[in-house]
């Protein structure tokens, strides 16, 4: 009888504990602990996560099996871990297991989380910045909220995730190693103030929040897997595991619906901001509201906006010559006027100051204003609390297919084209940085006579024109380019071909209430050049941008090659007729030594 009660109980045990591994396999390729451990699609064998330490399994980083029966056994037999792995902890509650060892107390924890209690979750989006190669696509932040009717929103926490980069690191280098995984990358947290300071006030980058439908527990949910993530590492990629990958993830946690795709190439901020839009969360939209913070340029350019034309003028008076303010023509205004050109030249001084421009004369400026604004009554005038800049997910989207028809000389040619990312002179300037060029392989290829040619093969081609969007101060801003790249010289000889890789510099003005910019630069080449037959070119570019009628824009150029055996040079224009968020027409002219038209259809998708 004792044998038989000893073998019943081994088998009881061996069942035991085949069912419970059993169990956990099936919990391991649960979706939510694959998004705990950051395990990539759709082999789940390895994880974004590269520091072992992350792990509480040796395997963890490439077994979440392994990882998930360390983590329960760990449960069991140290409350302490608890407090690293909070988020896990709960999940697996909900789903049924329990531990031997009681819950644990984590200070620490709680005094981050719930010291001042985060009651919601909002996505952040900087514009676009030309001065920082990381950021020309804008950047995505997680905020947070904790803020109440008596506490202040800047007191929120925003979670950035970023590149470790050593200071002053060579921007060749520095984009090399972004493209090509070189650097380590992680989560940082930071009371969002100051954040908001350097995007808003020091790179002058607008901000537009989307706060988040979100029921408490699933907040406290992804505030405590962000506890679990702040030590980890990863490694980064700017074109796709960047920020909004890597944030976007963190939804992903508590919502049916996908944000990020593994695999894309390509990953870009107002594509999660668009998807974020249209989601849905307990039948409810994911989205709640949308708030907008301007930049520091943005409100004095809108402050400028206010004046009347006689308030600009004085104002420019006493910008250029401080003491004008004594003079009888700013006296003679009433109280009101006075308080709005005051307000509107202390906008004018914090901006200048940030971009350490004319730093005598500001000091001078801002000392006459102070003191003729104490002696004028109590109270602002100028509040501005509408702005014209619409939020990105009604921006046209990033990557573009195309077909088009070309003519030259009598001949017709079909083309096709494809651009990875993002957008070029004449798109939607919706949360984007106007008159810019951003484009990431550009490709084009047409079919003529039964062949097959590539006309285009652009790899990189930023454009910054850096306008001035007031009449004063006149600033020296300078306009610059870069493109690397192949062309099919069709308009010089149905052979001929350039692979080059230039650069220009110069300036740009805008005209028409803002709407036209006209630009000149003086731009290098290097390379196979068709034009000139020469390993090494330059030229003067002189063309304009502008809106034609409401969203239609025209981009014209004339440019006059230098060197070479003959003189060469290249007239070109593009008309932009958009349809809807997804669809524009093109029609453009070139002229070299023969003569082009062209008519395409791109369609927009991300």
């Amino acid at each position: 009888m004792k044998v038989y009660t000893l073998i019943f109980f081994i088998f009881f045990i061996t069942s035991f504990n085949l069912q419970a591994s059993t169990n956990l396999q099936q919990l391991s390729q649960h979706p939510t602990w694959l998004k705990l451990g950051h395990y990539k699609k759709p082999a789940f064998d390895k994880s974004y996560i590269t520091n072992k330490s992350f792990f509480i399994s040796a395997n963890g980083h490439k077994s979440p099996f392994d990882e998930l029966r360390a983590t329960v056994h760990r449960f069991n037999n140290d409350s302490q871990i608890q407090c690293k792995y909070l988020a896990r902890y709960t999940w697996l509650k909900k789903q049924g297991l329990t531990f031997s060892q009681p819950k644990a107390l984590c200070p620490e924890l709680f005094r981050w989380r719930d010291e001042q209690p985060i009651h919601s979750i909002s996505l952040v989006f900087a514009s676009g910045y030309m001065s920082n190669p990381a950021s020309l696509y804008g950047h995505l932040l997680l905020k947070l909220n904790r803020s109440t009717a008596t506490k202040n929103k800047l007191l929120d926490y925003s979670i950035n995730y970023g590149a470790h980069v050593p200071e002053n690191e060579n921007g060749l280098v520095y984009i090399t190693k972004g493209l090509f995984g070189g650097y380590n990358a992680g989560f940082s947290d930071q009371l969002f103030y100051r954040h908001q300071h350097n995007y808003g006030e020091i790179e002058l980058r607008d901000l537009w929040e989307y706060k988040l439908n979100l029921n408490i527990d699933d907040t406290t949910f992804i505030a405590n897997h962000l506890w679990e993530l702040l030590g980890a590492q990863f490694d980064y990629y700017f074109a796709d595991e960047n920020c909004a990958f890597h944030i976007a993830q963190l939804i992903e946690l508590v919502i049916a619906e996908q944000l990020t795709n593994n695999s894309s190439p390509w990953m870009i901020p107002t594509t999660v901001f668009s998807k974020l839009h249209q989601a849905s969360y307990n039948n409810h939209n994911l989205l709640k509201k949308i708030l907008f913070t301007p930049s520091r340029s943005t409100v004095f350019t809108q402050y400028m906006k206010e004046l009347s034309t006689n308030e600009s003028d004085i104002a420019e008076k006493i910008y250029n010559s401080p003491k004008y303010i004594k003079h009888n023509e700013f006296s003679a205004l009433n109280v009101k006027s006075k308080k709005r050109i005051i307000e509107t030249l202390f906008e004018l001084v914090q901006l200048q100051q940030i971009k350490k421009q004319d730093v005598g004369h500001i000091k001078d400026l801002k000392s006459a204003l102070i003191k003729a604004r104490l002696a004028l009554p109590i109270g602002n005038e100028m509040s501005v609390s509408s702005y014209s800049q619409q939020a990105p997910h009604k921006g046209q989207k990033p990557s573009k297919i195309s077909i088009s028809s070309t003519r030259i000389n009598e001949q017709s040619s079909l083309g096709l084209g494809f651009r990875l990312s993002y957008f070029d002179s004449l798109a939607s300037d919706v949360a984007r940085i106007a008159f810019s060029n951003l484009e990431m392989v550009d490709s084009e290829v047409s079919f003529l006579n039964s062949n097959l040619y590539v006309d285009k093969l652009h790899l990189l081609d930023l454009e910054s024109f850096s306008p001035t969007y007031v009449k004063w101060p006149q600033e020296n801003n300078l306009s610059w380019k870069i493109n690397a790249g192949f062309e099919r010289q069709s308009t010089l000889c149905q052979s001929c071909t350039s692979t080059f890789l230039m650069g220009g510099l110069g300036k740009s003005f805008l005209f028409n209430d803002n709407k036209t910019l006209v630009f000149t630069l003086a731009n290098a080449y290097l390379g196979k050049l068709a034009a000139t037959e020469q390993l090494y070119d330059s030229s003067l570019e002189l063309g304009v941008i502008t809106t034609l009628y409401s969203d239609i824009k025209l981009r014209a150029s004339h440019e006059q090659f230098i060197l070479g055996n003959d003189e060469k040079s290249t007239t070109q224009a593009e008309i932009s007729i958009p349809i809807n968020q997804n669809f524009d027409v093109r029609i453009s002219y070139k002229h070299t030594n023969l003569t082009s038209w062209k008519l395409k259809l791109n369609y927009y998708w991300q």
